[in-house]
């Protein structure tokens, strides 16, 4: 979500839109204000303890976010057309500023609990966050949502009324996503270049299922190296638990754990990889697939969420049925049919070059432009 709104505000400043990006104040040592480039600025507002808080603990500073957020803006004598907030708990402070400075407010919740609950059902969502999520979108002008399908849902599951969603794909950087000599990446990392390397990137929370992965390896005819990019290499229990299984698995001597590495390094990793696996319950949109796709490297994923709209199945990798099996199952006939694994390679890119941040950020402003000018239709009526 990060990489999103950086590159997304950025990618509308060539279009002469200037962005302030405002978030919570979680370090010391940073200044309140980043200039990102001539239009683009983050704000760092203060509210609660200047540290990282767990985002379950966020909500009850919501009231002091927003009142500080209004008051650096009367500090400028700032105006702003318009508020695009991203997820639900910005959606909240969004969905006050934007009474309290009567303007309009485009949200994209990057993932939804009720969705989320209805992919994975014994995993329930908070009911403030739910109840939240509805309201914001009872009250919003605008929803984006990176595929079809999740319009379809928001419609369908959450209330949303077919006027108000626009669907508008997440991006990827084209010029830092390019494939690299795989031979020379794997050697840079250390990896056995003799032996496949199945890829996983991201969080490595449950709902990821980077368990899944580590299940359909040690289930696979081909014993491939498995890396895990994600979580910290101390005293992560996230990290601890994958490791824990790894070894009950009987496959830890080729599973190799990264931790989360600088976004200029994964190029680097996607293109060490044979594939990259992404096993999750959902995804909204699952950029680790687009980015993956952009540097030549096949993609094996749930057939679930937006990875249904960024891979074709059969064409540059396989959607399947979240089970181990199905997934050892696709993997091993990637491994084994060096032709069918070419040609997937070949058409990985030019699949994705539609994501690319210049067409996003001309259909989020497209969708800016009709917002306001409703807005000033409504105000001379």
């Amino acid at each position: 979500m990060n990489v999103y709104m950086r590159e997304l505000a950025c990618a509308l400043a060539k279009y002469n839109v200037k962005v302030d990006i405002f978030t919570r104040w979680t370090n010391e040592t940073a200044p309140q204000v980043v200039q990102l480039n001539p239009q683009v600025r983050v704000i760092h507002i203060k509210a609660g303890p200047v540290a990282p808080i767990h985002k379950n603990d966020l909500y009850q500073y919501l009231p002091i976010f927003t009142r500080n957020i209004d008051e650096f803006r009367c500090r400028e004598a700032g105006q702003y057309d318009l508020i695009h907030s991203h997820y639900w708990l910005s959606g909240v402070a969004g969905m006050r500023l934007a009474r309290l400075w009567d303007i309009s407010h485009v949200t994209t919740f990057h993932t939804l609990a009720r969705l989320k609950q209805l992919a994975h059902p014994n995993e329930p969502e908070p009911p403030l966050r739910l109840e939240m999520e509805q309201r914001l979108i009872q009250h919003v002008d605008r929803i984006i949502a990176p595929t079809v399908d999740e319009r379809t849902e928001l419609i369908r599951f959450c209330g949303a009324t077919t006027s108000q969603v626009d669907v508008i794909p997440c991006g990827v950087d084209l010029d830092l996503f390019v494939p690299r000599d795989q031979q020379q990446a794997r050697k840079l990392l250390y990896l056995d270049p003799q032996q496949p390397v199945l890829l996983f990137a991201g969080r490595l929370d449950p709902f990821k299922g980077p368990d899944l992965l580590l299940r359909a390896a040690a289930m696979m005819e081909e014993e491939a190296q498995i890396v895990i990019v994600g979580g910290k290499l101390s005293g992560d229990k996230d990290v601890k638990g994958l490791q824990t299984l790894a070894k009950e698995l009987k496959i830890s001597q080729r599973v190799h754990f990264l931790g989360a590495r600088p976004r200029q390094e994964m190029p680097l990793i996607y293109s060490a990889a044979h594939v990259t696996v992404v096993p999750s319950y959902h995804e909204s949109f699952g950029l680790a697939a687009v980015e993956s796709l952009a540097c030549g490297t096949p993609v094996v994923a749930t057939r679930a969420g937006g990875l249904m709209t960024v891979i074709q199945h059969g064409e540059t990798g396989y959607l399947v049925p979240r089970c181990a099996g199905f997934f050892a199952e696709r993997l091993d006939t990637l491994l084994h049919t060096p032709d069918l694994y070419a040609h997937m390679s070949a058409a990985a890119r030019d699949s994705v070059r539609r994501f690319s941040w210049s067409s996003v950020a001309r259909q989020v402003h497209d969708v800016y432009d009709a917002i306001i000018d409703e807005a000033e239709c409504l105000v001379a009526q």
